[in-house]
């Protein structure tokens, strides 16, 4: 298998995201992200994340993989930048995928725990982290997969 491009990439986590089992692996009582890695080669990385109320990524991008997510129970925001950030609702059974680049916050803004899986492809190895300072998207650093998370 090869990286897989978007579309390709979010045909097979809609796949992996449909087995009404995957609600049972996640923590109803986490009270910070939480995350169960449900799928990993050296091509695809899937994983299942809980999100409880207030919880959020901060900006951040995915290196060289290509990503794909959807919401399997509650209510996410992600927010993209374009001059600002731009709020992207997604209920149960939306879905976002992205080019490798792909700049975003994701956020759980409700009062209960929303569940999301999430594809990448290649699997992560890095992921750059951005702070925002006098309104624009600065490069806080990059974290690697082994070390950072």
């Amino acid at each position: 298998m090869t990286a897989l491009t978007v579309l390709p990439l979010l045909q097979t986590l809609r796949e992996i995201a449909a087995d009404p089992d995957l609600l049972e692996l996640h923590d109803p009582t986490a009270t910070e992200r939480a995350w169960t890695e449900l799928h990993a080669t050296p091509d695809l990385q899937v994983w299942l994340i809980t999100w409880p109320p207030g919880a959020r990524t901060g900006w951040h991008d995915h290196g060289t993989a290509g990503g794909a997510f959807t919401t399997i129970a509650g209510r996410l925001h992600e927010y993209t930048w374009d001059h600002g950030p731009q709020p992207h609702g997604l209920v149960v059974g939306d879905s976002r995928s992205f080019a490798p680049g792909h700049l975003h916050d994701v956020r759980n803004l409700g009062e209960k725990a929303a569940v999301s899986v999430h594809a990448y492809s290649p699997r992560l190895t890095t992921m750059t982290r951005y702070d925002v300072t006098d309104g624009r998207l600065v490069l806080a650093g990059v974290e690697k997969a082994g070390a950072d998370w």
